[in-house]
């Protein structure tokens, strides 16, 4: 099979998160399903703005490498994992975005402050620290997609943040979507003043009105 369109497509939204402040220099990555049943996924070490697009590395669901001669992220049973825990899932996205790190030091849960966090599904919890890369970490974030088929998001302590997508435009809409609704909460804590919270009613009437459900 051809991977030439999953790698441009995964080479240019990397690009974006790069333009948009949500993965910088080497650090986080990108990966999408492929229609054969396999995964192209950003290389690990390589600076973005040197990166090419035949770089992308294709793994089969189990790591191992179909296509690409460079090592993939070392992130990479994250996505899989991600991907065997959630059928939904075409596209994962791991940020190293400011606000999301610096909220997910405290174990911080993101309330459903706005429209932006409501179709990710929060509130959004924080997956406790494990090391980056290791298959414990891989682990736990699977778990907690499976457990929350509703949720589209999650803040990695001392870390930073995942996104799921329909394919990776809606998870780099995700992505974005995320980190702007972690800065609004952030601004919010600093005025320390009480806050509004959508109420259940206020939620599932904008589910019913314009935003996608994710209910099952």
């Amino acid at each position: 099979m051809k991977y030439t369109e999953y790698q441009k497509e995964i080479f240019a939204t990397a690009q974006k998160l790069v333009k948009a402040g949500l993965i910088r220099i080497s650090s986080g990555n990108v990966s999408m399903r492929t229609d054969d049943g396999n995964v192209a996924i950003t290389p690990s070490s390589i600076p973005y703005d040197e990166m090419e697009y035949s770089q992308i590395v294709i793994l089969d669901m189990e790591g191992n490498a179909v296509e690409g001669k460079l090592k993939p992220s070392v992130e990479k049973m994250l996505h899989i994992n991600t991907y065997k825990a959630r059928e939904d899932a075409k596209a994962v996205i791991h940020t190293h975005s400011v606000f999301a790190i610096t909220l997910s030091l405290f174990g911080s849960v993101i309330p459903p402050l706005s429209i932006e966090m409501i179709n990710l599904g929060a509130p959004i919890q924080t997956i406790p620290y494990s090391l980056p890369g290791s298959l414990k970490f891989a682990d736990k974030v699977a778990n907690y997609f499976h457990d929350h088929p509703e949720k589209k998001a999650a803040l990695l302590e001392n870390h930073g943040a995942i996104v799921v997508g329909s394919g990776v435009k809606d998870a780099f809409q995700n992505a974005y979507n995320f980190e702007t609704g972690a800065n609004i909460y952030y601004n919010s804590l600093l005025l320390g003043k009480e806050f509004r919270i959508l109420s259940q009613a206020e939620i599932d009437e904008l589910h019913g009105t314009y935003i996608p459900s994710t209910k099952k």
